[in-house]
């Protein structure tokens, strides 16, 4: 019998979460679906973990191929899905139990609608939640935001799409790779109309090893790409300062602690925004900024504000400073 929905997740060196990612589809009280998760050349324990999922739950179909890449890879996915409906999820996230219905409802509802995602929780690499994201809701407002190069206005692996949506625009396209999601809902947006739901329908998972910011370079120079190249598709001006500018230097990890801490405030979760900038005090103890964002962690306050009250702290101990 042919599933509603299939759900494509491709699988790369995931063995660290993969686990939690299957319960949590597998778990869906919408029933009539199908798993195919693509095993993009796994190193580690990932594809043996698919296998023994698979022969406990028929749903599962786990495809093997050698490493070629994420746009490959969900191409891949796509050929073997039979459901009308294809959803996207990560071997790293955590799907809501309710996601698949409410997201099939909501598609049988609206026709109109060729692709669907929804509000996220942010989480850290062990779980602990930042903030909600806050993704705008009508296709207008995303379709905006995609030209702007935001492509966490609907973010990927909450995505559902229609099948057919998908075949007539002609799927990923492997030349842009790290910005495929981008790429993909601009072509789409052309055919239909795009959408979020505002519940909470994922944990979305940052840690060092996502495609972005392991390659954050790529990844700016190919939003560009993508953005100059939908532009001019629209007939609007192609000016390259309506893109991302260049990553001057590599990020590194404290540089995503900062962040998580920065975001961890903003939603509220002092908890893990204290965990994360003691991370960067320990690494960074003689840096102004190490003890600024553990201040902002700990009493919770905006950057502006922490500023402001560190430099009255100064200029109290060197007067010169309150003279600069």
């Amino acid at each position: 019998m042919t599933p509603a929905v299939s759900v494509v997740m491709p699988v790369y060196d995931a063995e660290a979460y993969l686990g939690l990612a299957l319960d949590s589809i597998l778990a869906q009280t919408f029933l009539d679906f199908e798993l195919i998760a693509v095993d993009d050349g796994s190193r580690d324990g990932s594809r043996a973990l698919l296998e023994r999922c698979a022969a406990r739950d028929p749903r599962v179909r786990v495809i093997a191929r050698p490493h070629a890449g994420v746009s490959a890879t969900l191409n891949a996915g796509l050929a073997f899905a039979r459901g009308a409906l294809i959803a996207r999820m990560d071997a790293d996230d955590v799907a809501h139990p309710e996601r698949l219905a409410r997201q099939v409802a909501h598609l049988r509802a609206h026709r109109e609608i060729v692709a669907l995602g929804a509000e996220v929780e942010v989480i850290d690499p062990q779980g602990w939640p930042i903030r909600t994201l806050g993704v705008p809701l009508d296709h207008d407002a995303i379709d905006t935001a995609l030209l702007r190069g935001r492509g966490e206005a609907l973010v990927h692996p909450v995505a559902m799409f229609r099948r057919e949506a998908l075949e007539v625009v002609g799927g990923y396209r492997g030349a842009f790779d790290h910005a495929e999601d981008i790429d993909l809902y601009l072509r789409l947006a052309e055919r239909g109309r795009l959408a979020n739901l505002p519940e909470t329908l994922l944990q979305y998972r940052h840690h060092l090893r996502n495609t972005t910011h392991a390659c954050e370079h790529e990844h700016r120079r190919i939003v560009n790409e993508v953005l100059r190249e939908a532009r001019l598709r629209r007939g609007l001006d192609a000016a390259p300062s309506l893109g991302l500018p260049p990553a001057a230097t590599d990020t590194s990890a404290i540089d995503y602690w900062c962040e998580w801490v920065r975001q961890a405030v903003i939603g509220g979760n002092l908890a893990t925004a204290r965990k994360h900038a003691f991370a960067v005090l320990r690494a960074e103890p003689v840096r102004w900024r190490s003890w600024q964002l553990l201040l902002r962690a700990l009493l919770g306050l905006r950057v502006e504000f922490v500023k402001r009250w560190l430099a009255r702290a100064r200029s109290v101990t060197n007067p010169q400073v309150a003279g600069e």
